[in-house]
């Protein structure tokens, strides 16, 4: 396991989009709008359409990319590369093409027969069971000033691609990850009323998922410079994009969302040259 990332500071807003084609009526730009219903959709599913580019005023420092609440399909694939070039004849970094819905269940974890049990990889219950996400988490922060994003789903019976949300950002990785305890939770928003005869009746509603953890054992410089300074930025309204572990694909559609910090707890100092910092991270839907 890697040390989890906190990316922090959604620089999508800030950027120029252009590229591909898309419905006038759900522009590109709805992507920079945090509403992540409002969407952004192509006018085909074509290739040609299904593109886009962010252009930066100057370079930004980037480590994970996000396209969230989308409707790619099981069979879609994306590319993501970023450059100092608007043309992008060279790139800083570039994923090639990755399948959007990769294998999502180690091998034997499932019963014989299930749907997923050959492949291991999603279905479309699973997909449609969270808040579709993309992402894109970079080995290393890079510096770049265009984004380019290719979603290859031509075989969308929707006849199109739709995103709702654009996240692309720096991201914090602690020297020591979090401690053991961390804990990842669906949080029910479902309201049960009750009849007289104790009959019950649900206005069933999408649960958010919540990440509890801490860094218990972090220098000063890192519990100020970073901890403290992402609380300082963010508050309790800005964006966030948790990764659980950089280094699990696997769980990437479990322990990868975008969301935000809902409680500013204390930065501590337990001990000497030892600071700890509790988070907990509610999902945006």
């Amino acid at each position: 396991m890697t040390n989890a990332i906190i990316a922090y500071g959604n620089r999508t807003d800030e950027a120029t989009t252009s590229g591909g084609g898309w419905s006038a009526t759900l522009p590109l730009t709805n992507i920079q709008d945090r509403r992540i219903g409002k969407v952004a959709r192509s006018t085909s599913a074509a290739l040609v359409n299904t593109t886009f580019d962010l252009a930066f005023s100057g370079t930004r420092l980037f480590r994970v990319l996000a396209l969230v609440g989308h409707n790619f399909s099981l069979a879609a694939k994306y590319r993501i590369r970023l450059s100092i070039a608007p043309t992008f004849a060279t790139t800083v970094a570039d994923s090639g093409w990755v399948d959007v819905w990769p294998v999502i269940y180690p091998s034997g974890a499932l019963p014989w027969g299930s749907p997923s049990w050959w492949t291991g990889r999603a279905s479309a219950d699973d997909a449609a069971a969270y808040t579709a996400v993309v992402p894109y988490v970079l080995s290393q922060s890079y510096n770049a000033q265009y984004i380019r994003v290719e979603i290859d789903d031509t075989a969308n019976t929707a006849g199109y691609v739709q995103v709702g949300r654009v996240f692309c950002s720096d991201g914090w990785q602690p020297v020591r990850n979090m401690a053991y305890g961390a804990s990842l939770a669906w949080e029910s928003r479902t309201e049960v009323q009750e009849a007289l005869s104790g009959a019950e009746y649900f206005n069933a509603r999408a649960a958010p998922r919540v990440a509890r953890f801490e860094f218990p054992a972090m220098a000063e410089s890192d519990a100020m410079a970073n901890a403290f300074e992402i609380q300082r930025s963010v508050g309790t309204s800005g964006e966030v994009f948790f990764v659980w572990d950089p280094a699990d694909t696997t769980h990437a559609i479990r322990r990868q969302f975008l969301g935000r910090i809902r409680t500013l707890s204390p930065i501590e100092n337990p001990g000497p040259n030892r600071w700890r910092a509790p988070f907990e991270i509610k999902e945006l839907l």
